[in-house]
C-alpha cells in the first residue's frame, strides 16, 4: 500500500525502478489502479522468482529460519508529509490472516547476504534502507531471544521486503520529502495466524518495532485485523520525524490499495504539500504537579530523568499550598507523542498524587547554528530569526566556555568577542546576498 501512495503522490514509477534493479535481484514490479469503496488507489504488486506473487502490502514480509515466524499483510497506518508534510488519516483494513499461500519458499539468507545487496544501492538510500533491515533484524531476534547474526530469512519472505523497505526510501527521496508527520497509529485488534500458530495483534516483532511510536487498537469489527506489520512499523519508526497534527498547505492527495476488499475503504491516504507558515505555533502538552513533600535532593535527578524521557523544558516555580506550606511547582513541557511517558516519569520519580495536563501552543523562531573565527579560536553561535527578520543572535555557553578556559580570558569578553565576531559574519553573508 505504501509504494501504491507514493505512486499516486507523484513518484516517478521509472526511476523508482531504477534503483530498485540496482539491487541486483529478479523481480516484476505491477502498478495498476482500482476501486476501493469507490476510492480510485494506486496497487502494486511483486512478483520474485522465488515464491508466487506477493501483493506490496498484504503478503509475508519476513520468515525468519531460526525463529520460524512470519508476518501478513503490511496495511499500517503510515502517514507521510512529502515535501514538507504528507499526513494520511485513514485506517487501513487488513486481513485477519496470513494468506496460507505466502509461506516460506527458497534457501535460507544470511543476514551478511542481505547486506550485500542492500550495498549495491546509492546513497543515502543505502544508508537508510541497511538501518532499517538491521532494526527488523534485531527486532526478530529480541522476539525470540537470540542474536542477530543467528537470524535466517526465507529468500522470498527477505526479498520482498527488500524491495518494500528500499522502495518506500527511494519513493520518499524522489518526492522530495524533508518531512514525514504522522498521526496516531491504530494497530488494529483481534488475531493473526502465522507459521508456528495465532497470535495476538500487533504481531511480536511488530510490536517490538512500535516502541517509542503513540498508538491505539479500536474495537470496530472492520479493524478487527493485523493493521500494522513490522515493514510497516518500520517505517513508521525510520522514515516518520514526528507524530504531531497536521499542519501544512495541500497540494496533492493520494492513494494506496490493499489487496483485500473490506467495510472500510481498504486505502492507505497521503497528503502532499508544503508547510504552513513558519509563525504558526506549535501544540505542545505542559504537565505540573505541586509538591510539598519531597525530598529537595529529589527534584535534581527528576529533572534528568524527565530530559532523557523527551521533555522540551523542564522547571521548578516556588509556589504556597494550602495551610500556606510552601511547596514546589514542577512544569514539564513536551511533544503530544511524549505525554504519556512523561506522566509515567513524574508519577514514578516523584512523590506526586496527580498530574495536570493542558495543551498550550507555542511560536517559535527559526534557529541556526554557524560556526565564526575570533583571535582565540572557532566558536557556535545561535541565530534566531523570525517573521523573516533575524531577532537574536547568542553565542554558545560550551563553546566560550572552553575558549575562556584555554585562553585565560574572562568568560563575559568571550562572550562580547563572538558576539562581534558573529555580527561581521553575518554583515558579510548579506552584502554576498
Amino acid at each position: 500500500m505504501f509504494l501504491g501512495l507514493l505512486l499516486d503522490l507523484g513518484v516517478d514509477e521509472n526511476a523508482l525502478v531504477a534503483e530498485l534493479e540496482r539491487l541486483e535481484v529478479r523481480f516484476d514490479l505491477s502498478v495498476s489502479q482500482v476501486n476501493k469503496n469507490g476510492i480510485a488507489a494506486i496497487s502494486t504488486k511483486v512478483a520474485l522468482p522465488v515464491g508466487p506473487e506477493v501483493d506490496e502490502d498484504e503478503e509475508e514480509h519476513v520468515h525468519c529460519d531460526e525463529c520460524g515466524h512470519h508476518h501478513g499483510h503490511d496495511e499500517g497506518h503510515v502517514h507521510e508529509h512529502p515535501h514538507d508534510h504528507d499526513h494520511p488519516h485513514d485506517h487501513t483494513s487488513g486481513d485477519d490472516e496470513a494468506d496460507e499461500e505466502a509461506q516460506a519458499h527458497g534457501h535460507g539468507m544470511e543476514v551478511s547476504e542481505i547486506l550485500a545487496i542492500l550495498d549495491r544501492l546509492s546513497e543515502p538510500t543505502r544508508a537508510k534502507a541497511k538501518d532499517m533491515f538491521q532494526a527488523l533484524l534485531e527486532a526478530e531476534a529480541q522476539v525470540h531471544g537470540t542474536t542477530v547474526d543467528s537470524v535466517h530469512l526465507h529468500e522470498a519472505g527477505a526479498l520482498d521486503a527488500i524491495v518494500e523497505i528500499v522502495g518506500a526510501v527511494k519513493g520518499l527521496e524522489l518526492l522530495g520529502v524533508d518531512h514525514v508527520t504522522c498521526g496516531l497509529v491504530n494497530t488494529g485488534t483481534g488475531f493473526a495466524k502465522m507459521t508456528h500458530g495465532t497470535y495476538p495483534v500487533p504481531a511480536p516483532a511488530t510490536a517490538e518495532l512500535l516502541k517509542g511510536i503513540p498508538i491505539h487498537m479500536d474495537s470496530f469489527a472492520e479493524t478487527r485485523k493485523e493493521l500494522v506489520t513490522p515493514t510497516g512499523a518500520l517505517i513508521l519508526r525510520h522514515l516518520v520525524d514526528d507524530f504531531t497534527p497536521i499542519s501544512m498547505t495541500v497540494e496533492r492527495v493520494g492513494y494506496g490499495a490493499g489487496k483485500r476488499d473490506t467495510a472500510v475503504p481498504n486505502v492507505l491516504r497521503g497528503f502532499l504539500g508544503r508547510s504552513v507558515s513558519a509563525e504558526a505555533p506549535k501544540r505542545l502538552v505542559l504537565l505540573e504537579s505541586n509538591i510539598d513533600d519531597m525530598n529537595p535532593e529529589l527534584y535534581g535527578n527528576l529533572m534528568d530523568v524527565l530530559y532523557k524521557s523527551g521533555a522540551l523544558d523542564v522547571f521548578f516555580t516556588a509556589v504556597q499550598m494550602k495551610k500556606n506550606r510552601p511547596a514546589t511547582r514542577i512544569s514539564v513541557l513536551g511533544e503530544l507523542h511524549s505525554k504519556d511517558v512523561l506522566v509515567q516519569t513524574i508519577m514514578r520519580e516523584s512523590t506526586t498524587l496527580g498530574v495536570r495536563v493542558t495543551y498550550p501552543e507555542r511560536y517559535e523562531a527559526e534557529r541556526q547554528i554557524i560556526d565564526v573565527e575570533t583571535e582565540l579560536g572557532p566558536a557556535r553561535v545561535k541565530l534566531a530569526s523570525y517573521g523573516g527578520e533575524m531577532v537574536n543572535v547568542s553565542p554558545e555557553y560550551e563553546s566560550c566556555r572552553q575558549l575562556s578556559a584555554q585562553s585565560g580570558v574572562p568568560l563575559k569578553q568571550v562572550y562580547t568577542m563572538v558576539l562581534e565576531a558573529a555580527r561581521t559574519h553575518q554583515g558579510a553573508e548579506e552584502e554576498s546576498d
